[in-house]
This record gives C-alpha cells, structure tokens and sequence, in this order.
C-alpha cells in the first residue's frame, strides 16, 4: 500500500449546519440585487429547508468564526 496524493477535505464532518448554511448565505449574497431580494431569498431556504424560525445570531457567529478558523 502506498500513498501517492492527498485529498483536502477541508471541514467534512457531521457538525451544525448553520455553519454551512452561513457561509452559503454570504456568498449568495453577493449575487442579490437588492436587500429585499436576499430576505426573499433567505426566507425560501429556510422554508424549504423546514427551519421555521432562523437563528440569524448563530449565522453571523459563524461567519464572525470562519476567518480565524479557516484563513
């Protein structure tokens, strides 16, 4: 058996999916138009996703804790 490459997976794991879906917010966020077509936005994906009252506050821990855990 011998190594020959090396595959980063970064941060695969089970872990809280608000750390994924933060980050996946603030990109997307880049491609909204306006304010009020990134609160539509958010609304529907939570809403398919079943999660009927967000946590806005662990979202943006997240995305305060992404930079100095990540680079």
């Amino acid at each position: 058996l011998q190594c020959t490459g090396l595959i980063d997976l970064g941060r695969l794991g089970t872990a809280d999916r608000y750390a994924d879906l933060a980050l996946m917010i603030a990109n997307a966020e880049e491609n909204w138009a306006a304010p009020d077509e990134a609160e539509r936005a958010f609304a529907v994906l939570f809403n398919v996703l079943g999660i009927e009252a967000p946590d806005r506050e662990r979202l943006a821990f997240y995305l305060r804790l992404d930079p100095l855990t990540w680079g």
